[in-house]
């Protein structure tokens, strides 16, 4: 029977979710391995013991950011554990192993992305407080707006599942109307953001005009919301490399073992559970810049028709130089014109959207990297190299084997 890995609290009508079983099969995919999955619907100490009787899994991927619903290590017996979350209150946990993306560096990518707008004041907004990754969110995000010199105001909603979001979003109008003007928030979530969003809107605070706004995930939302979300900004974390660094992680965690008879041949082949590892924290990706972040500052009908012909067609080969020769008047004065309104470049917005692509097909893929270069509008794949290199902290090969 083939080595088998436990998803435990899985929910399969979660995008989340859906990444990091996705990720988890593909490493057991180069293994020959299985992955199974425990439904959280279902999920209770009985039900796992029975999943770990019937499976006998080499190791198990589990979500305990719920206290409600989180297993504890001492449930799994000998049996590696490697959580994506922790209840905020550790007690009792141990040196449990996680993989998690890195919540300080989310904040920080947010509020670049958010400063560049030149916002009169910031706004921080979530929907629980003592989930430790909000905190964590909240936390640095105040502390760039205090290294900024800049006000930071924290605004609560209630907690709960999908179908709060839109209660939630009628209690967040009054605070949307009370916004100062030219305010920049960042939710912790893109659950809090399409709800601030639709709140925004309702206040008659025309996004981005008045206010900026920028979410954290970037998963696909469900179909009544991908019109909202298409318009708001939000940094995208990798959970399918988080779901595939936790079945690497618990490959770590124990060794095989031969069994043989006499005369030297392998008998059978058992699992034997290793030491421990520490947890492990990956970057986000990139910001996947919409609508809430972009034109901001004018009303320039020139620029916002520039920044749509730069999301259809910067994979195309689009230069800042053709783009600005399609407008009357010098190209330099274009350029300021957009910096004006966009808070950056003509060029860092192309290069957004040609990376955004590159990631996507980098790890989904098996083009090459030369082809990837050309169909993300690079007229040499050297230039591709150093772009993505200085956008993303490492070279595209070394990003592909990441995720392999």
């Amino acid at each position: 029977m083939a080595p088998t890995i436990l998803y435990v609290n899985f929910r399969p009508d979660a995008g989340i979710d859906k990444l990091r079983l996705a990720g988890l099969r593909r490493f057991a995919a180069g293994r020959a391995w299985r992955v199974e999955t425990l439904d959280h619907a279902v999920c209770s100490p009985e039900s796992l013991r029975g999943a770990l009787r019937r499976l006998r899994p080499v190791g198990c991927a589990a979500e305990a950011w719920d206290p409600h619903t989180a297993l504890r290590p001492s449930l799994f017996g000998h049996v590696p554990v490697v959580y994506f979350s922790l209840p905020p209150n550790r007690a009792g946990w141990g040196r449990a192993s996680m993989v998690e993306c890195d919540n300080a560096l989310v904040a920080r990518m947010a509020f670049k992305e958010l400063s560049s707008t030149k916002p009169s004041s910031y706004a921080v907004l979530s929907c629980w407080k003592s989930e430790r990754w909000a905190v964590e969110r909240i936390a640095a995000f105040r502390e760039c707006c205090r290294e900024a010199g800049a006000d930071c105001q924290v605004a609560y909603f209630g907690a709960g599942g999908s179908a709060m979001c839109p209660a939630r979003a009628r209690a967040m109008v009054p605070w949307a109307a009370s916004l100062p003007r030219r305010c920049a928030i960042f939710a912790v979530n893109d659950c809090c953001a399409h709800c601030a969003a639709k709140a925004l809107a309702a206040a008659g605070r025309h996004n981005p005009w008045t206010a900026t706004l920028v979410g954290a995930d970037g998963v696909e939302p469900p179909p009544k919301d991908r019109s909202l979300a298409a318009t708001v900004s939000t940094v995208r974390l990798d959970f399918e490399f988080a779901g595939y660094l936790a079945a690497k992680m618990l490959g770590s965690l124990f060794a095989t073992k031969d069994t043989k008879n006499r005369k030297g041949f392998v008998n059978s082949v058992s699992f034997v559970a290793k030491k421990q590892v520490d947890s492990f924290t990956f970057p986000p990706l990139l910001v996947d810049r919409h609508k809430s972040t972009r034109g901001y500052g004018r009303r320039d009908p020139r620029i916002l028709e520039a920044m749509e012909t730069i999301r259809r067609e910067a994979c195309d080969g689009l230069t800042a130089a053709a783009l600005a020769a399609r407008y009357e008047g010098s190209r330099r004065l274009f350029e300021i014109r957009f910096r004006e309104a966009a808070g950056h470049s003509i060029l860092d917005e192309i290069l957004n959207v040609r990376m955004a692509r590159a990631v996507d097909l980098l790890a989904n893929t098996e083009m090459r990297i030369d082809a990837i270069a050309n169909f993300c509008g690079f007229n040499a794949e050297l230039a591709f190299w150093k772009a993505f290199r200085k956008r993303m902290g490492v070279s595209p090969l070394e990003f592909r084997k990441t995720r392999r």
